[in-house]
């Protein structure tokens, strides 16, 4: 038994004291008793008790415990959703289907694409009843060439055979329909040699016409080798033209036997055999012209191109130089300082001969004159 504790006087009013500490003093309860108030702005109402959850309502809520090995939101955010999966086969559905091994060595449906169907057969005889209707005419169906050996002299018959007929040879390209326009060019040079370049392959012609400003001393033409002059040198005023044809090369140097100012307008042409050239006009020619330069019509089937030369001191661009219709402005030698000379190259575009008319912006009545030539297969 626990030994009793003893306490003095003065020890016993200090521990009543301090149990009575948190009662009300009798100053309390007699300012309550008086009707006054006691402050409780410190304790809680009842109405901010009203929207808290009682313990009935938590009942059926999990603790926090409990739901500490479920997965989170984040944590389902890379699976398939309901929708995600709306069209997806389940195993059920995959019953019955043949697997990837068992339709191996099958035919697919481009296999089967030239194959008749069934429906495609109806109406046709069977083998047996096209063998039953050449016996009923005298032929014999044979399987083999020795069994077709073996019947008499005479017999008709019909040999089956299991070789496929040689498949016909694949047709080779289609020949060119003619001679095809390949390429243009035109520029103007001073000197003594001509450099021309013009797009083209082995095999193709090329054709050029050049003006040059006539001189006392005439610079002459060095005719290269394997080439012709179709139109020889014609002087007209202060100018002199010539038309040339040769194989095409990537780079076609002329030489001249002094320096000159010249014009140049050239084209390569694919699969012709032989380049001419129609009549020269020039303006003095009846009818006589001033504003044009007419190449007389030329006749015959293949390219037909039309050179117009003209030279004059008056400006001039090759926007204000026409042709007429049916024909096909391809290059211009424009004027370059005091190289007044220019050369003009046009393409038929119909099939029908007619004359090629350049008109110019400036009246001239000299220097000027124009040609065909066409280019055969």
């Amino acid at each position: 038994m626990a030994k009793p504790k003893l306490y003095t006087k003065q020890g016993t009013d200090k521990a009543i004291a301090k149990a009575i500490e948190p009662l009300a003093t009798k100053e309390d309860l007699a300012r309550a008793s008086a009707g006054g108030k006691v402050d409780l702005g410190e304790y809680v109402k009842r109405t901010d008790l009203a929207p808290l959850a009682t313990r009935a309502d938590l009942a059926g809520y999990a603790t926090r415990q409990q739901v500490a090995e479920l997965p989170s939101r984040a944590d389902l955010a890379g699976y398939a959703t309901k929708s995600d999966v709306a069209g997806v086969a389940r195993t059920s559905d995959l019953t019955g289907l043949a697997t990837k091994a068992e339709l191996t060595g099958l035919a697919t449906k481009a296999d089967v694409a030239g194959v008749a169907h069934t429906s495609d057969l109806t109406g046709l005889a069977t083998k047996a009843e096209l063998t039953e209707a050449m016996k009923r005419v005298g032929i014999t169906v044979c399987s083999t060439e020795a069994e077709a050996q073996s019947l008499p002299d005479g017999t008709l018959y019909f040999l089956v055979s299991g070789v496929a007929p040689a498949p016909s040879p694949t047709p080779g390209p289609a020949p060119a329909a003619g001679p095809t326009l390949v390429a243009s060019a035109a520029g103007q040079v001073v000197g003594q040699t001509v450099t021309i370049k013009v797009d083209g392959k082995a095999g193709d012609k090329i054709v050029i016409g050049l003006n040059e400003k006539a001189q006392g001393t005439p610079a002459n033409l060095t005719v290269p080798q394997g080439w012709d002059q179709i139109v020889a040198p014609y002087w007209v005023g202060t100018m002199r033209a010539v038309v040339i044809t040769g194989p095409w090369a990537p780079t076609v140097t002329l030489t001249l036997s002094q320096n000159a100012e010249i014009g140049w307008a050239a084209a390569s042409i694919r699969g012709a055999s032989t380049i001419k050239a129609g009549d020269v006009k020039k303006r003095q020619a009846p009818p006589t012209e001033t504003t044009t330069c007419t190449a007389p019509a030329l006749a015959g089937a293949g390219v037909v191109l039309g050179f117009a030369f003209e030279r004059t001191s008056a400006v001039e661009s090759s926007e204000q130089v026409t042709v007429s219709a049916g024909w096909e402005k391809l290059a211009f030698a424009s004027q370059e300082g005091l190289n007044y000379q220019t050369v003009t190259l046009a393409r038929r575009t119909g099939s029908q001969p007619a004359d090629l008319v350049v008109t110019y912006p400036n009246p001239q009545g000299s220097n000027g004159l124009a040609v065909q030539v066409i280019a055969h297969a």
